[in-house]
């Protein structure tokens, strides 16, 4: 079987992507970049703005086309489009196959053996599809992943969610609440890319500044990006 990926908004959501992407390749899958080949597209949304939802929604639609001319058995839709739209993606877009929510990526190898199972018969109605929604807030953050970015630079995630609940945002909807990372286990993932070389190191979160107030009571971005600089030989410490 091969497994394509395409993933589409912010760099936290390419993380995502990244982790799902380890797993694949640890359940002995293989990857590929062309989506004519995959017999499994997975597509990792975004739905923040209309626009991005747009995006989403046209790329299930292009690769609607391949299961109908080529080869490709599944559709696999993850990330924020099917966590805010759980109810209605597979009713309104049949061509997807499973679903999972943002608390939900480490069941992906799960799901891409469900959607092989399903492949065998047609016309699947929705409820007999593959979803799994599992709690956003108590999801794991970082872990083992395949890096997409130029072999000088990586993403870090330091943090999930937010809880400002602005009224014109939907976030904390669609991720959960803000939690950061404890700082020992951001160091020990610092290091992992000190020792594959990276030289720009980019740490993301939905609220970054807010980093540790959760867990240690005060902001403790500053204190981080000391440590990381301490114990890393990485130059380039940058915060999204």
């Amino acid at each position: 079987m091969k497994i394509g990926f395409i993933s589409l908004g912010c760099p936290k959501n390419q993380l995502d992507t990244e982790v799902m992407l380890h797993e694949v390749v640890a359940a002995g899958y293989e990857l590929t970049s062309e989506d004519i080949d995959a017999d499994i597209i997975i597509i990792n949304t975004c739905a923040f703005i209309e626009s991005a939802k747009q995006e989403a929604i046209d790329n299930i639609l292009d690769e609607a086309w391949l299961k109908e001319n080529r080869s490709l058995k599944g559709i696999i839709v993850t990330g924020c489009l099917a966590e805010r739209y759980r109810e209605q993606i597979l009713e309104e877009l049949p061509e997807v196959d499973a679903l999972l929510g943002v608390g939900s990526i480490h069941n992906i190898v799960e799901a891409i053996q469900a959607v092989e199972k399903q492949s065998k018969r047609k016309n699947l109605p929705a409820e007999q599809k593959y979803r799994s929604f599992e709690d956003k807030n108590t999801v794991r953050l970082g872990g083992d992943r395949v890096l997409t970015t130029p072999d000088y630079a990586a993403y870090l995630k330091i943090a999930e969610g937010c809880d400002n609940r602005c009224t014109y945002c939907a976030i904390p909807s669609i991720r959960g609440k803000f939690r950061s990372r404890p700082m020992e286990d951001v160091i020990a993932e610092a290091k992992d890319m000190d020792a594959l070389g990276i030289k720009e190191l980019t740490l993301v979160a939905q609220d970054t500044t807010r980093y540790g107030k959760d867990l240690y009571g005060r902001y403790a971005l500053a204190e981080l990006i000391h440590k990381i600089t301490e114990e890393t030989n990485i130059p380039w410490i940058r915060v999204l």
